[in-house]
């Protein structure tokens, strides 16, 4: 690492990403660590692992001897990672934490001081036929920053960091689409690639008795359309950008767009979201079904549940001997 990017890097909130040695983490991996290469910010890696069984259960010394060897495990997990992150990007600082404690609340726990959280589609632990697992659904409704999921190949090998398309964005007029908007300029000016928004049309969700005639209907989705990216288009002139107004369910629209996309960005809940909804129904069925990683926004910094850090230890590299006091305070 140069002095130059170490400076750089030094005082900039990071790019968090959870890993758990499947494929799906790889790929959440190699794309978290061209962002922060892209960003200039430090890269950390957070993977967790949780004591199963107790001396009560199998006796102290079977135990003990089982749980030192699950945290060597995933020490290995986490020194693999550090190593290919550093392959990857190594002119950016890449820390790597180890937690005893579930991956959900561990990763909303840390999303606190991070910039952008990346998690991979599923983990090693993942139900086949189950699209997004239970972790990467849960940090993507609850994270306090932005969080993007990455799918692996149809064929199950990990994605690609820096595939060739462009920035696909969802936009419907809300406060939390406009947030999405701002994210997937910047995410486009960074790659220096293109943005496609796409709008889903009034007309095609409104209700069948309204007698407005359907031009009219179509004349205020444009105006609104052109105004939501305006503002945009000023701050990032260089960016291309093309709009996309469809008669169809948006999530569709946004689905079919993402084939051949670097990258989907959505609102995590849009225009007609019920209160207190943390993952609206177009954000859902994208997150399940898009071709290419997903970039779920909120509007504002702030967490929508405070997970306990309980049970949550940063573990060093323990010898057996401190084994039993980490098991012992968690």
């Amino acid at each position: 690492m140069t002095k130059a990017t170490a400076v750089n890097n030094r005082g900039r909130r990071p790019v968090l990403v959870g890993v758990d040695g499947s494929v799906s983490a790889q790929g959440a991996l190699a794309w978290a660590a061209a962002e922060a290469s892209s960003r200039h910010c430090p890269l950390r890696i957070v993977h967790t692992f949780s004591w199963p069984v107790t001396g009560n259960l199998l006796g102290m010394t079977f135990a003990g001897d089982l749980n030192i060897g699950l945290q060597s495990a995933a020490e290995w997990i986490l020194t693999e990672a550090k190593a290919h992150a550093r392959e990857l990007a190594p002119n950016i600082k890449v820390i790597a934490d180890l937690f005893v404690g579930p991956a959900a609340p561990t990763l909303l726990n840390e999303a606190q001081s991070a910039d952008l959280v990346v998690v991979g589609s599923r983990g090693v632990g993942g139900f086949r036929g189950l699209l997004v697992g239970s972790v990467s659904a849960t940090v993507a409704a609850h994270s306090p920053c932005p969080v993007v999921v990455v799918h692996p190949h149809r064929d199950g090998s990990a994605f690609p960091a820096s595939p060739i398309g462009q920035i696909v964005v969802g936009v419907d007029g809300s406060e939390i689409s406009t947030a999405a908007i701002r994210f997937a300029f910047q995410q486009a000016a960074r790659r220096h690639i293109g943005i496609i928004a796409v709008h889903a049309a009034m007309r095609s969700r409104q209700h069948p008795t309204l007698s407005v005639p359907a031009h009219i209907v179509d004349q205020i989705d444009r105006q609104l359309f052109a105004e939501a990216m305006q503002s945009k288009r000023v701050l990032f002139p260089a960016i291309d950008v093309r709009t996309k107004l469809v008669h169809g369910h948006p999530a569709q629209a946004l689905i079919d767009s993402s084939a051949g996309a670097e990258l989907v960005v959505v609102g995590s809940h849009g225009r007609g979201g019920f209160a207190g909804m943390l993952l609206g129904s177009v954000s859902q069925a994208v997150l399940q079904h898009a071709a290419c990683p997903v970039a779920v926004v909120r509007p504002h910094r702030t967490a929508s549940i405070t997970p306990s850090s309980a049970g949550q230890l940063r573990c060093a590299a323990a010898s057996p001997n401190e084994v039993s006091d980490l098991k012992e305070q968690s």
